[in-house]
């Protein structure tokens, strides 16, 4: 059976976050448990296996294909973005029109509002999750 505390207090106690009190009580935890010994000494040879590890510098052609790949990615963005902007004002302009020139109700003006409402309700939708997402994502201040 392993121990509840097996998965966070270890790292807790590697990292020395923990208060000096908190540090003794899981030493005297340590004493009695296995698990969490065994889980401590795995951690503490995953440190050593990866303070021997020793990092290259980047060569000159990495750097050539990253700036590309990240001129690509900033082209394609920009892209989308301009695609968007075109598609709401075109939309918007669409509506207006049909607003504003309603007179018959014809099978074309029905299924180009559908369209039209669609696009919107998705396009918004989308702008709508992306904000959220940034707004829980984790990960936003990990600088690659």
């Amino acid at each position: 059976m392993s121990c509840p505390r097996s998965e966070i207090d270890p790292l807790r106690y590697l990292d020395g976050v923990m208060s000096p009190g908190e540090r003794e009580e899981f030493k005297r935890h340590l004493e009695s448990c296995e698990d969490c010994t065994r889980t401590v000494q795995r951690f503490e040879e995953l440190g050593r296996i990866t303070r021997r590890v020793k990092m290259r510098d980047p060569t000159d052609e990495f750097w050539q294909t990253y700036w590309k790949s990240l001129y690509r990615r900033m082209e394609r963005r920009v892209a989308w973005i301009f695609i968007l902007i075109g598609t709401v004002i075109f939309s918007v302009y669409a509506i207006y029109e049909m607003i504003r020139s309603f007179g018959d109700l014809t099978l074309e003006k029905v299924a180009a509002a559908f369209i039209l409402i669609g696009v919107l309700l998705l396009l918004v939708s989308v702008v709508r999750e992306r904000c959220h997402q940034y707004k829980v994502d984790r990960y936003k201040d990990v600088k690659r």
